[in-house]
Order: structure tokens, then C-alpha cells, then sequence
């Protein structure tokens, strides 16, 4: 008795998660409520999107991405849907090293062999570990400090771009924001996925 009271227990906490990952979230936000979400937003993009109102990146956790809010629901999944397939578009190298749809706007190398995971994090830790110090740049003798702005990772101009792929690899409707989110190298696509789930629901 214990047994299929157990099983049918597990079998309720399964059933609320999966229902919990598809409830539809219906709300309208602001910008506002994305920033005290955890969301800096940083710039507009310079891509026009039919019937947005605002399109802006910027970073998350240290992360980069990028949130489209639409005035409605249905706004947000018709164009919103369509401007996310658009700016996570891969596509497979057929011209050097692009590797991006036609319209997409923020781009990251990846690949190169010297410097795996190549996320934006491991670019801007391997430029200051080739500095030989934390901020100081030694040159003729003199010290240089500069003050790095971690929000955004600077990459080292030596590095060859292996391939030019999207910034973003995958987006999610949320009310009707639309969510892009980088992913790192130490992660599936999955985990990525997951990360941004989480991001979404943090905007409340």
C-alpha cells in the first residue's frame, strides 16, 4: 500500500512540474520590471522591428541578451516570434566563416581552437591572463591601469574568428517580451534552454 501511495505521489509532483513548464504567461511588462528583474540593459539595437516598442541588449548574470517587448500578446507571437527565429538563425559555413542568417545583428566568434570554451566570460579571462597581471599592462617599463568594465567582455584582436555564429542561440516569448539569451560553451543546448526559463521567470 505504502509502494502505490509513494508512486502516486511521484507521479502528482511530475505532473504539476510538466503543467508548471507550460502554463502560458499572460502578463504585460515593462522595461522597468525587466531591470529590477537582474536584466542591464545596455543599448538599442540598430535592427528595426515591426511593431516593437523597444529592442534593447545587454547582459544577464554575465551574460549577454537581448529582450524585444511588444504592446500585446499577440504581437509578441507573431512578429516577436518571428524577429527571435531571425536573430538566433545558424546557418551552415558557406562563405568564410559566416555562419549566421541574413538578418542577424549581434554576432560572437566561436571555435577557435586555442581558447575552448570560448564563451564571452573565457575571451575576457584569457585577455587579462595574457596581461601577466589583474589590470596592469606593462609597457617600456610603465604601468598602465586600466579599469576593465566587466559587464562587458573584451576579446583579445589576435584571435582568429574560426566562425562568425549568432550572439543569441536561443530565444522565449515571455507575456510579451521576447527573451534572447548567449549560451556558454560549457553547456548543452539544453542547459542553455534551461538558463533562459530561468532568466524569464525571474521578470515577475
Amino acid at each position: 500500500m505504502r509502494v502505490i501511495i509513494l508512486f502516486s505521489l511521484i507521479l502528482l509532483i511530475f505532473a504539476c512540474s510538466q503543467e508548471e513548464e507550460i502554463t502560458e504567461v499572460t502578463k504585460i511588462f515593462s522595461m522597468d520590471e525587466v531591470s529590477t528583474a537582474g536584466f542591464k540593459v545596455k543599448k538599442d539595437f540598430n535592427t528595426e522591428f515591426p511593431d516593437s516598442t523597444d529592442a534593447k541588449w545587454g547582459f544577464y548574470k554575465g551574460r549577454d541578451v537581448a529582450v524585444l517587448r511588444y504592446a500585446s500578446l499577440e504581437l509578441a507571437n507573431s512578429a516577436g516570434a518571428l524577429a527571435g527565429r531571425e536573430q538566433t538563425e545558424q546557418i551552415e559555413v558557406v562563405e568564410k566563416n559566416i555562419a549566421h542568417g541574413p538578418k542577424v545583428e549581434r554576432t560572437e566568434c566561436r571555435g577557435h581552437k586555442q581558447n575552448k570554451p570560448n564563451s564571452s566570460s573565457v575571451y575576457y579571462k584569457s585577455f587579462r591572463n595574457n596581461l601577466g597581471f589583474e589590470n596592469s599592462l606593462i609597457v617600456n617599463k610603465n604601468a598602465f591601469i586600466e579599469e576593465f568594465d566587466n559587464s562587458e567582455p573584451m576579446k583579445p584582436s589576435w584571435m582568429a574568428c574560426v566562425r562568425r555564429e549568432p550572439m543569441y542561440t536561443e530565444f522565449k516569448i515571455h507575456g510579451n517580451l521576447i527573451i534572447l539569451m548567449e549560451p556558454l560553451a560549457t553547456e548543452d543546448q539544453n542547459d542553455t534552454r534551461k538558463f533562459l526559463d530561468k532568466a524569464a521567470s525571474s521578470i515577475k
